[in-house]
């Protein structure tokens, strides 16, 4: 009986010797380190998806994307090149080439290249997010194996032109204002900004108050809303297949200039078909759709000030 038992708890040593082996056997693999880069070199990077490749490259004004050189959104790229940056390997999270379980295979997968001067100076590829939803599924480049990265970054890459292009349309410091033309297809109203005392510091550093022509003052906070909702002002989406010149036979339904030595233009028409609205901006080389909430708040702004409003409006705003 004695003698059973020592070969039981020998039995479990070896066991135990053994899995603790195998353990530590499991751990011994150095995760590779990603190519060091900075960003501030880099002047190209494309995304290579799979209906797609976008093309970023850097300008003297910015970022632009695709072969028409749209201006992108400097805020989305960043986030890019950020990941590139600091990109961190966690785990080896397969050897056996498994791409398809990872989405790293062709019909899924994103190739993400970085350029200095045409050269590359850094390559991988972006799988599906892991379930942790902290880590990423990556692969680098001449490297077989499968790595989870640090963070959730696939969808900074996966988005179309439209999403990566910069919707910005407008943009001004409200205090700057010195005159505000509305026209309609009924009138034209103008507003010009009262100079401020030179010794009235908080006048000049706030918006200014406005005079139509015989005197008389607009509401200041209709004033203030209308200029507020144009000054960082942005697109829904961008046109596809509608350029500016195929507005000019069109009749608007509401332009708003804006001048402070420069003449800033904001021009909206009539929706087709769509609720969205189709604008246009001197700011802007392209045509545009505004939604329709934020069309019709500086719709309703405008016409208040051009004594426009219907009389219903009118009676719900009181």
């Amino acid at each position: 009986m004695k003698k059973e038992y020592l070969i039981l708890i020998l039995i479990i040593v070896i066991l135990a010797g053994y899995l603790v082996l195998k353990k530590e056997d499991g751990r011994h693999y150095t995760l590779p380190e990603p190519p060091s880069v900075d960003t501030e070199k880099i002047d190209r990077l494309t995304v290579v998806q799979t209906d797609q490749t976008l093309d970023f490259v850097r300008t003297e004004s910015g970022w632009a994307v695709t072969k028409h050189a749209y201006p992108a959104d400097d805020g989305a790229v960043k986030k890019m090149l950020d990941v590139m940056s600091g990109l961190t390997l966690s785990a080896l999270v397969s050897e056996k080439q498994d791409v398809a379980r990872y989405e790293l295979d062709p019909s899924r997968v994103l190739t993400v290249t970085a350029f200095q001067k045409d050269t590359p100076v850094m390559s991988f590829k972006i799988g599906k997010t892991a379930p942790t939803f902290n880590h990423t599924f990556v692969m680098l480049e001449n490297d077989p194996n499968i790595y989870h990265a640090n963070d959730s970054f696939r969808s900074h890459f996966n988005k179309s032109v439209d999403e990566f292009r910069d919707r910005q349309v407008l943009a001004f410091q409200e205090k700057d204002i010195e005159k505000i033309t509305l026209q309609t297809p009924e009138k034209q109203v103008v507003l010009t900004a009262r100079k401020p005392a030179a010794e009235d510091k908080e006048a000049q550093d706030s918006t200014p108050v406005f005079d139509y022509p015989d005197g008389a003052s607009p509401d200041p906070k209709t004033v203030s809303n209308l200029l507020y909702s144009l000054s960082a002002l942005t697109c829904d989406r961008f046109a596809t297949d509608t350029n500016k010149a195929d507005l000019k036979a069109l009749s608007p339904r509401l332009a708003v200039i804006l001048d402070n030595g420069t003449s800033r233009v904001l021009t909206l028409f009539e929706p087709d078909g769509d609720e969205s609205v189709p604008a246009t901006s001197s700011m802007n080389d392209y045509v545009f759709f505004l939604k329709p909430q934020v069309a019709e708040d500086i719709t309703s702004y405008a016409l208040d000030l051009a004594g426009l409003t219907p009389p219903e409006e009118e009676e719900t705003k009181e």
